[in-house]
């Protein structure tokens, strides 16, 4: 423990709703900027009902901190969204003791910058030759290190909001003057026991948590003229305060997506050069490790956005090519090949680049079928199971065979080795459904999870697009006058979890129907629940028999 308390004044209401304005501007501004891994539409951002909220905080038998109550209100449960290693699902938070007072008024042994400090002076390992030593052989380090009253625990009237990548433990403090901020918890790992999130003098980690998100990503690239600078700090910062680390995560991730966007005017062979001081950072003065990034969610992001348009953008697939090359490796290389329609290179892709157990049969199907070629001798065709590696190959193949006519269809089909046809042959009827009420029905009280759910993803696009030409919600007729095709086509983004992805499109197909994708969301939910009647308990407890 320090010598003396540190100080802690919880946020009164004026700097929460300051905080809480920031974050959702920064949320905004996320959304517009579209970043390539799309975190910003995960589900940890719906936001929970009072009566959730007033449940876990009965269980729990005290009101949560107002900070953390307010953002749950609006925002949802934070530790499935930001956290590396979510906890338990809000609804299942907290233990016997969340309750009891939080003990400590300060960390032990100080801060990482104590220690550090006794490091340099005493040019020794804290842990292994100083004070710390001790922690990993006492039979009840707690009571060693800690003075707390009798009975309590160092985690007392905590919640535990889940694990940074380096596994420490975030907790939430509930009570007390440190109620609202956070503390690691790496009790039993070397480290500093337990103490505030932001107590450090590392000024990449002033972003974090230690990590709601890994502070190191990226870091290569932060003096690269082109990489946008920090975003403002809050005027009146709180130590460790649970939404002043949200802000900072969120700071971090809006500069990362701004540096996307960026990316979007830069050169291919500029990029590479970036990539290689992801892989490499040591080779530019940074530390080894694993904490760097790549553009791999960034080329993601944009073959994503190329299968969201009505018609293929050809010069954008030649970018996605470009960039393929440039940054990935070879087995992303027939996706983004598949979007550029470039069906020779494709062929001979799977022909002589990938091993006879790498190949894919559908990729070499699809380019043979759209150039009209022979089709491989089928000794040389792979017979491996699964048609696709990844979810975007699946997805890029049934949107384009999902476009062309009936009778180049079945030609792909047919030059198909069974295993590979006989699962593509449901996915295609599901994307190829017409825009219609029934269509969807049926295709929304079907499973659309897997492979299905790309499948029902192209019937989604296509529906909004076929919505969008006709100026509205579309009957079978192809008319603008038809009544719930709007809830269908909600509940089937909900359904393949595309809301997000297609909120523009939805919304303008809709005439501005909801506010933002939370109300969408929930409106998709509702009425999915009414073709999906919950089965009963019993039957739902019956396991099904394996073949």
């Amino acid at each position: 423990m320090t010598d003396a308390p540190l100080p802690r004044r919880p946020l009164d209401g004026e700097r929460i709703d300051r905080r809480l304005a920031r974050v959702r501007a920064l949320y905004a501004r996320w959304a517009t900027l579209r970043p390539g891994d799309r975190e910003v539409w995960r589900s940890g951002f719906t936001p929970l009902t009072e009566a959730e909220v007033a449940r876990t905080e009965a269980r729990l038998g005290l009101r949560l901190p107002e900070n953390y109550r307010r953002y749950l209100l609006e925002f949802g449960d934070p530790g499935q969204a930001l956290m590396s290693y979510a906890g338990r699902p809000f609804e299942r938070q907290g233990g016997a003791r969340s309750a009891e007072p939080f003990p400590l008024d300060g960390p032990w042994a100080g801060s990482p910058i104590v220690i550090t400090a006794w490091e340099d002076e005493e040019g020794g390992d804290f842990f292994e030759d100083g004070p710390g030593e001790f922690h990993g052989w006492l039979d009840d380090p707690e009571a060693a290190f800690y003075e707390l009253p009798d009975g309590a625990q160092h985690h007392d009237g905590t919640l535990l909001l889940g694990a940074t990548r380096s596994h420490f433990l975030a907790r939430l403090v509930l009570n007390g003057p440190w109620a609202g901020t956070v503390w690691f918890d790496s009790f039993g790992c070397d480290g500093g026991l337990i103490h505030p999130a932001d107590d450090s003098d590392d000024p990449f980690q002033d972003y974090t948590l230690g990590a709601f998100f890994d502070a190191g990503e990226w870091r290569p690239l932060v003096d690269q003229p082109w990489f946008p600078g920090p975003e403002e700090e809050i005027e009146d910062p709180a130590p460790a305060d649970f939404l002043d680390l949200t802000l900072a995560w969120l700071r971090h991730r809006v500069r990362q997506a701004e540096a996307e966007r960026t990316c979007d005017l830069i050169d291919a062979a500029t990029l590479a050069e970036a990539a290689r001081r992801l892989r490499t950072p040591h080779a530019f003065g940074f530390p080894r490790g694993h904490t760097y990034g790549s553009f791999a969610p960034y080329v993601a992001g944009l073959m994503r956005d190329e299968l969201l348009r009505p018609a293929p953008d050809r010069a954008l697939g030649t970018r996605i090519v470009e960039l393929a090359r440039a940054l990935l490796g070879p087995g992303n290389l027939p996706v983004a090949l598949i979007l550029a329609g470039r069906w020779q290179e494709l062929a001979d892709l799977e022909r002589n680049t990938f091993p006879d157990d790498g190949r894919s049969a559908v990729n070499l199907a699809l380019a043979e079928a759209m150039l009209g070629t022979a089709p491989t001798p089928s000794a040389t065709v792979p017979t491996r199971p699964g048609p696709q590696r990844t979810g975007t190959d699946r997805w890029a193949v049934l949107d384009t065979v999902a476009r062309v006519d009936a009778a180049r269809r079945r030609r792909f089909l047919e030059r198909l080795p069974e295993p590979d046809a006989a699962e593509l042959r449901p996915l295609l009827a599901t994307a190829t459904q017409p825009v219609d009420a029934a269509a969807l029905d049926a295709v929304l009280a079907g499973d659309l999870t897997g492979p299905h759910r790309d499948a029902a993803t192209v019937l989604l696009v296509r529906t909004l697009h076929a919505m969008a030409v006709d100026g509205g919600p579309a009957t079978a007729t192809g008319t603008a006058t038809g009544t719930g095709m709007a809830e269908r086509v909600c509940a089937l983004a909900v359904a393949t979890d595309r809301v997000g992805d297609v909120f523009d499109l939805l919304t303008a197909v809709t005439g501005g129907r909801w506010a933002d994708w939370h109300a969408a969301r929930e409106d998709g939910q509702r009425f999915l629940a009414t073709l999906r009647p919950p089965r009963p308990v019993a039957e739902a407890a019956v396991p099904e028999r394996q073949p």
